[in-house]
């Protein structure tokens, strides 16, 4: 009986040798490796000649870059023992996000995108205290021409584009003091001959999407004096509308 038992198993084993055989096993289709898209590799960085000196700039990764808020179309109400008292707008903010480029000496270039909108065209953030986030965040980003807001910080009137520079420029910037008192709102002339204009928004296939400006501009100090021309500028940026900080 027991040789019989064995013979039963050896011929099984046989038997299924013989299958295995002729039915070899049939691996799964490989699923070739995507490339990844090179525009989603390429860094964040601004370039322009200032003093005759080409500047190469990278985004800041030790610093973080801002959101700003302010209360727009302010007015003088009062000045009291210098000190100055305004009130703006209740219905309305002035929503900024700012984009700060540094070299390897911490020389470098803040571009901060404004722009004033109703705040029912914006959502207050919970975790952020009373701060306003436009809704439609590409809509501060959209491809066109952009003015620099000259009364950033003072009257918050003007949507547009601010520069603050760093490092050997610090202090030229392309606004003025904030003071309604004691300094002139700057003239539009300052910026005769400059330009800021976004050419370029495209999504990307991970959901972002990579902007590309042109602009030359005039920065100064905030009373408008010690004048440096800022030329070729070029940056570009990768945005992410579904980060809170885009």
């Amino acid at each position: 009986m027991k040789n019989k038992h064995l013979l039963g198993i050896a011929i099984a084993l046989f038997f299924f040798a013989a299958c295995k055989k002729d039915s070899p096993v049939i691996e799964p289709p490989t699923t070739p490796i995507e490339k990844p898209d090179p525009l989603e590799l390429l860094k964040d960085s601004v370039s322009y000649i200032i003093d005759g000196k080409l500047r190469v700039q990278r985004k800041s990764e030790n610093r973080s870059n801002s959101l700003r808020n302010a209360v727009a179309n302010v007015k003088l109400d009062s000045l009291v023992k210098q000190k100055e008292y305004t009130s703006g707008d209740k219905d309305s903010v002035m929503f900024g996000r700012g984009f700060l480029f540094e070299d390897e000496e911490r020389n470098g270039i803040e571009i901060s995108f404004l722009k004033k909108y109703n705040k029912n065209q914006a959502q207050q953030q919970a975790n952020q205290g009373i701060f306003f986030i436009p809704r439609d965040k590409l809509d501060l980003l959209s491809v066109g021409e952009r003015k620099f807001a000259m009364d950033f910080t003072r009257n918050n009137s003007q949507s547009g584009i601010v520069f603050e520079l760093q490092g050997d420029y610090y202090g030229f910037q392309t606004y003025g003091y904030s003071s309604l008192v004691y300094h002139q709102l700057l003239k539009p002339e300052l910026q005769n001959g400059s330009k800021f204009e976004i050419t370029n928004l495209q999504k990307l296939k991970s959901g972002k999407y990579i902007l590309e400006a042109k602009f030359n501009a005039s920065v100064y100090w905030g009373d408008g004096t010690h004048i440096k021309k800022i030329e070729n500028g070029y940056i570009r940026i990768k945005i992410n509308p579904d980060n809170l900080y885009f």
